[in-house]
Protein backbone atom coordinates (compact mmCIF):
# COMPACT_ATOMS: atom_id res chain seq x y z
CA UNK A 1 0.00 0.00 0.00
CA UNK A 2 1.41 3.41 -0.75
CA UNK A 3 0.80 6.45 1.03
CA UNK A 4 1.05 9.66 -0.20
CA UNK A 5 4.05 11.40 0.69
CA UNK A 6 2.15 14.08 3.50
CA UNK A 7 0.23 10.82 5.20
CA UNK A 8 3.26 9.83 5.55
CA UNK A 9 5.53 12.76 6.93
CA UNK A 10 2.26 13.76 9.49
CA UNK A 11 1.71 10.20 11.01
CA UNK A 12 6.00 10.56 11.59
CA UNK A 13 5.14 13.53 13.40
CA UNK A 14 2.55 11.71 15.65
CA UNK A 15 4.82 8.90 16.38
CA UNK A 16 7.69 11.69 17.00
CA UNK A 17 5.20 13.64 19.15
CA UNK A 18 4.41 10.74 21.04
CA UNK A 19 7.46 9.65 21.85
CA UNK A 20 8.45 13.13 22.77
CA UNK A 21 5.88 13.24 25.34
CA UNK A 22 6.59 9.49 26.81
CA UNK A 23 10.53 11.25 26.82
CA UNK A 24 9.36 13.86 29.40
CA UNK A 25 12.34 15.81 30.26
CA UNK A 26 11.12 16.80 33.96
CA UNK A 27 12.40 13.73 36.03
CA UNK A 28 9.51 12.20 37.69
CA UNK A 29 9.95 12.94 41.55
CA UNK A 30 10.23 10.02 43.85
CA UNK A 31 8.93 9.53 47.13
CA UNK A 32 10.49 6.59 49.46
CA UNK A 33 8.40 5.44 52.64
CA UNK A 34 11.10 3.57 54.91
CA UNK A 35 9.78 2.08 58.62
CA UNK A 36 12.07 1.52 61.59
CA UNK A 37 11.19 -0.56 64.21
CA UNK A 38 12.74 -0.77 67.35
CA UNK A 39 12.65 -2.83 70.26
CA UNK A 40 13.61 -2.07 73.29
CA UNK A 41 13.23 -3.12 76.71
CA UNK A 42 11.86 -0.56 78.12
CA UNK A 43 8.32 -0.01 77.79
CA UNK A 44 8.55 2.69 75.36
CA UNK A 45 8.88 0.93 71.69
CA UNK A 46 8.19 2.95 69.03
CA UNK A 47 7.71 2.98 65.39
CA UNK A 48 9.21 6.04 62.96
CA UNK A 49 8.22 6.22 59.31
CA UNK A 50 10.45 9.02 57.28
CA UNK A 51 8.99 9.93 54.08
CA UNK A 52 11.24 11.50 51.40
CA UNK A 53 11.14 14.49 50.18
CA UNK A 54 9.51 16.09 52.59
CA UNK A 55 11.15 14.23 55.02
CA UNK A 56 8.04 14.70 57.39
CA UNK A 57 8.59 12.05 60.48
CA UNK A 58 5.65 10.84 62.62
CA UNK A 59 5.91 8.46 65.68
CA UNK A 60 3.31 6.02 66.66
CA UNK A 61 3.67 3.98 69.84
CA UNK A 62 4.01 0.34 69.29
CA UNK A 63 1.98 -1.25 72.20
CA UNK A 64 2.49 -4.64 73.92
CA UNK A 65 -0.08 -7.56 73.94
CA UNK A 66 -1.29 -8.24 77.32
CA UNK A 67 0.22 -11.87 78.00
CA UNK A 68 -0.94 -12.47 81.36
CA UNK A 69 -2.89 -11.74 84.33
CA UNK A 70 -5.00 -11.97 87.59
CA UNK A 71 -8.73 -12.58 88.11
CA UNK A 72 -8.36 -10.51 91.31
CA UNK A 73 -12.07 -10.62 92.31
CA UNK A 74 -15.42 -11.75 90.77
CA UNK A 75 -18.61 -9.43 91.77
CA UNK A 76 -21.79 -11.27 91.20
CA UNK A 77 -24.17 -8.81 89.72
CA UNK A 78 -28.04 -9.05 88.83
CA UNK A 79 -27.16 -8.51 85.70
CA UNK A 80 -23.96 -10.92 85.29
CA UNK A 81 -20.66 -10.83 86.77
CA UNK A 82 -18.03 -7.95 86.78
CA UNK A 83 -14.10 -9.54 86.93
CA UNK A 84 -11.24 -7.10 88.85
CA UNK A 85 -8.01 -7.98 86.74
CA UNK A 86 -4.35 -6.90 86.94
CA UNK A 87 -2.43 -7.39 83.76
CA UNK A 88 1.58 -7.00 84.25
CA UNK A 89 2.53 -3.04 83.31
CA UNK A 90 3.77 -2.19 80.26
CA UNK A 91 3.50 0.09 77.35
CA UNK A 92 -0.28 -0.76 76.19
CA UNK A 93 -2.29 1.07 73.49
CA UNK A 94 -6.10 1.87 73.52
CA UNK A 95 -6.07 -1.23 70.29
CA UNK A 96 -4.07 -3.29 73.20
CA UNK A 97 -6.50 -2.48 76.05
CA UNK A 98 -9.90 -3.62 73.17
CA UNK A 99 -8.23 -6.79 71.91
CA UNK A 100 -7.44 -7.91 75.66
CA UNK A 101 -11.21 -7.55 76.36
CA UNK A 102 -12.24 -8.86 73.41
CA UNK A 103 -10.19 -11.77 74.17
CA UNK A 104 -11.74 -12.12 77.48
CA UNK A 105 -14.85 -12.19 76.17
CA UNK A 106 -14.16 -14.77 73.21
CA UNK A 107 -12.69 -16.92 76.28
CA UNK A 108 -15.85 -16.47 79.30
CA UNK A 109 -13.58 -15.35 80.99
CA UNK A 110 -15.38 -11.81 80.95
CA UNK A 111 -19.42 -11.82 80.37
CA UNK A 112 -20.93 -8.48 81.60
CA UNK A 113 -18.40 -6.44 83.19
CA UNK A 114 -14.90 -6.37 83.48
CA UNK A 115 -12.77 -3.64 85.50
CA UNK A 116 -8.51 -3.29 83.67
CA UNK A 117 -5.81 -1.99 86.20
CA UNK A 118 -2.39 -2.37 86.25
CA UNK A 119 -1.42 -2.23 89.52
CA UNK A 120 -3.17 -4.42 92.31
CA UNK A 121 -3.36 -1.02 95.18
CA UNK A 122 -5.27 0.84 92.57
CA UNK A 123 -7.76 -1.71 92.04
CA UNK A 124 -8.12 -2.39 95.73
CA UNK A 125 -8.94 1.53 96.02
CA UNK A 126 -11.13 1.28 93.17
CA UNK A 127 -13.38 -1.02 95.53
CA UNK A 128 -13.60 1.05 98.07
CA UNK A 129 -16.84 3.63 98.62
CA UNK A 130 -15.75 6.31 96.82
CA UNK A 131 -16.13 8.67 99.96
CA UNK A 132 -13.63 6.63 101.78
CA UNK A 133 -10.87 7.02 98.97
CA UNK A 134 -8.26 9.65 99.39
CA UNK A 135 -6.69 12.39 96.66
CA UNK A 136 -3.91 9.47 96.51
CA UNK A 137 -6.13 6.70 96.09
CA UNK A 138 -8.11 8.82 93.32
CA UNK A 139 -4.89 10.05 91.16
CA UNK A 140 -3.68 6.12 91.91
CA UNK A 141 -7.18 5.06 90.00
CA UNK A 142 -6.75 7.50 87.13
CA UNK A 143 -3.23 6.33 86.58
CA UNK A 144 -3.55 2.48 86.36
CA UNK A 145 -7.73 1.86 85.77
CA UNK A 146 -7.63 1.33 81.99
CA UNK A 147 -10.64 0.28 80.69
CA UNK A 148 -14.04 -1.22 81.83
CA UNK A 149 -16.46 -3.41 80.23
CA UNK A 150 -19.96 -2.06 80.53
CA UNK A 151 -23.40 -4.49 79.97
CA UNK A 152 -21.66 -6.98 77.99
CA UNK A 153 -21.23 -4.66 74.91
CA UNK A 154 -19.57 -1.52 75.71
CA UNK A 155 -15.88 -0.76 76.23
CA UNK A 156 -15.26 2.57 78.19
CA UNK A 157 -11.98 3.56 78.09
CA UNK A 158 -10.52 4.93 81.58
CA UNK A 159 -7.30 6.75 83.36
CA UNK A 160 -4.75 7.10 80.64
CA UNK A 161 -7.11 5.70 77.85
CA UNK A 162 -10.08 7.97 78.90
CA UNK A 163 -9.97 10.40 75.44
CA UNK A 164 -10.36 7.21 73.22
CA UNK A 165 -13.90 7.47 74.84
CA UNK A 166 -16.37 4.48 74.62
CA UNK A 167 -16.39 1.88 71.43
CA UNK A 168 -19.43 -1.02 71.55
CA UNK A 169 -18.36 -3.88 70.81
CA UNK A 170 -19.14 -5.61 67.07
CA UNK A 171 -19.97 -2.41 64.88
Amino acid sequence: MNLPKITRVLAGLVVMALFLSACDSEEAELTTTSTLVTEAPAPADSTTTTVAPSEATTSTTVGSSVASFDVVAREAGDAGDIVYIVIPQAAYTDVDMENFVGDLLEDGIATWGAEIFDDIVALEAYQKDEADRTEEEVELIDQHHFVSLVNGDTIRFQGPFEASGEILIGS
